[in-house]
C-alpha cells in the first residue's frame, strides 16, 4: 500500500487522506485498492458521520478528523498472517543454509492473486484439496521421510471489483 498504515485499517487510512477532499477515483489510486472497496468503505464511514461526500468530492468530518487522531485499536487477540508460516520458512531457510537437510530438499512459497471467476475459485479450491488429500492425508504419509513438510495456505477475497468492470 502506498501509506503506512495497515492494510486492515483501511478505514482509518481512507479518513486520513481526506484532510483535503479527494474524488473516489483519486483516493482509490493513492490507496492502490479498488475504487469498490474504498467506496464501501465510504458508505460506512458516511453512515457514522466520519466523512460526507459532495458532488462527488469526499471529505472528513470533526468526527473523522478524531478518529484518525485517536489512536489506533491494539492488535492483540487478533491473527496475524502470515505468522508461524513465516517463522517456519525463516526458520527452515536458516537450516537449509546450515546444511541439515542436505540438498535434496524442496523450499518455495509465493503468492499470486488475479481476478478469477467463481466457479473457476470453487475448482480450484477443489483441485487443491484433492492435491493435499493426496500428498498430505494421514494415510497416505511415509513417517519414516525425512524432513518433515509443512503446507499452510490461504485463499480469500483481497478485494473487491472495480465499479467500472
Amino acid at each position: 500500500m502506498a501509506n503506512d498504515w495497515e492494510a486492515s485499517d483501511l478505514p482509518r487510512g481512507i479518513v486520513a487522506l481526506l484532510d483535503e477532499p479527494w474524488a473516489l477515483g483519486e483516493l482509490a489510486e493513492r490507496l492502490e485498492v479498488t475504487d469498490a472497496r474504498v467506496l464501501w468503505y465510504l458508505g460506512k464511514l458516511r453512515d457514522t458521520g466520519r466523512v460526507v461526500e459532495d458532488a462527488g468530492v469526499w471529505r472528513r468530518t470533526a468526527a473523522g478528523t478524531e478518529l484518525v487522531a485517536s489512536p489506533a485499536p491494539e492488535k492483540n487477540g487478533r491473527t496475524e498472517l502470515p505468522g508461524p508460516s513465516a517463522q517456519d520458512y525463516v526458520q527452515a531457510y536458516a537450516d537449509a543454509a546450515a546444511g541439515m537437510f542436505g540438498t535434496g530438499f524442496v523450499q518455495d512459497m509465493g503468492e499470486h492473486a488475479g481476478r478469477v471467476p467463481g466457479e473457476r475459485v470453487a475448482e480450484f479450491h477443489e483441485r487443491l484439496l484433492s492435491l493435499i488429500g493426496e500428498y498430505f492425508a494421514p494415510d497416505t504419509v511415509d513417517r519414516s521421510a525425512t524432513p518433515k513438510y509443512g503446507f499452510r495456505w490461504v485463499l480469500t477475497p483481497v478485494d473487491l471489483h472495480p465499479l467500472d468492470d
